[in-house]
């Protein structure tokens, strides 16, 4: 009896014994634990401020780069603004022939003439303090006209060529060109200009640069140019099989075949054969109209003013 009563209490001292130590076990661990979570804690509350650091650094970057956008928008239309000239509201008087779109034609809606160079120059005058005034004339005569001091000056898709400034000054050049050939759609025979020579009939505007390349580049004899007062009306003709091709400046001849009226019926054939430069005529000895128109013509290059009005009439 004494054995068996003396066993319980030894199993009773075992399970306490086995209950301490897990208590030691656990309260051993749990120093660990606490350091594991102090450091947690550290890190994320350094993390913190460096998250805030960089935000911060990030949106003072973006603040400052939106400023400076801001500031180089704002450069750039003041730039676009600002005058370059004063002429003191001086009355300018521009000859053109509006029959050449996309550079000058009649608005047929208001009677008014359009086009590029009337953009351009209008542009130019809000540069120079200048009223230019256009006024319709044949291209033929345009030049010695201005010769004759009825303009002031001309701009009219006007080719800067040696022989013109002989007897007029030129600014400086705003855009490049080149003549193109135009036949019917259903031309087969030519591909080129070398081809010409061969046609009965080559219709080109009179006094224009297209007359002169039609004869000392296609080698056209002169019998067998068409001239026109205005180059609309060799387009007509064209149309009507009473010319066999037209040779014209290249944005011109890409918005007559685009026309409405002539949808389906031309063809642009070959590459531009002239390389020519546009460009404002004004009288001989005018220097203060010529700087200013320079000048101005210098910044709507590089503001991109040029550029908008080429994709506005669309002039590749």
């Amino acid at each position: 009896m004494r054995k068996n009563a003396f066993l319980p209490t030894i199993l009773l001292a075992g399970l306490l014994a086995a209950c301490g130590a897990s208590n030691t076990s656990t309260t051993a661990t749990s120093p660990a634990r606490s350091t594991v979570e102090a450091a947690m804690t550290a890190a994320a509350a350094t993390e913190a401020p460096a998250a805030e650091a960089t935000a911060e650094a990030t949106a003072a970057a973006t603040t400052e780069a939106s400023a400076t956008a801001e500031a180089t928008t704002e450069a750039s239309a003041t730039a676009a603004a600002a005058p370059v000239a004063d002429l003191k509201g001086r009355k300018v008087v521009v000859g053109t022939d509006a029959s050449y779109p996309p550079f000058e034609s009649v608005d047929q809606a208001t009677n008014e003439i359009v086009g590029f160079d009337i953009d351009l120059l209008t542009e130019v005058g809000k540069l120079i303090n200048a009223d230019f005034e256009f006024q319709n004339a044949s291209f033929d005569t345009i030049f010695t006209a201005l010769q004759a001091k009825q303009f002031d000056a001309v701009a009219s898709a006007s080719t800067i060529t040696d022989e013109r400034k002989q007897i007029v000054d030129f600014s400086d050049p705003y855009i490049d060109v080149g003549q193109l050939v135009v036949v019917q759609a259903a031309n087969t025979t030519v591909s080129s200009y070398t081809d010409l020579p061969g046609l009965d009939a080559v219709g080109v505007q009179t006094g224009t640069t297209g007359e002169t390349a039609a004869l000392e580049d296609a080698k056209v004899e002169d019998a067998k140019l068409k001239r026109y007062q205005t180059i609309d009306l060799a387009f007509a003709d064209l149309a009507n099989n009473a010319v066999d091709a037209v040779v014209a400046d290249g944005p011109t001849v890409g918005n007559y075949t685009s026309q409405p009226q002539y949808a389906g019926k031309f063809k642009i054939v070959g590459e531009a054969f002239t390389t020519e430069s546009y460009g404002v005529a004004l009288q001989k000895g005018d220097t203060e109209l010529l700087g200013a128109i320079n000048a101005a013509l210098k910044v709507l290059k590089e503001n991109g003013t040029i550029d908008q009005l080429r994709a506005k009439y669309n002039i590749k």
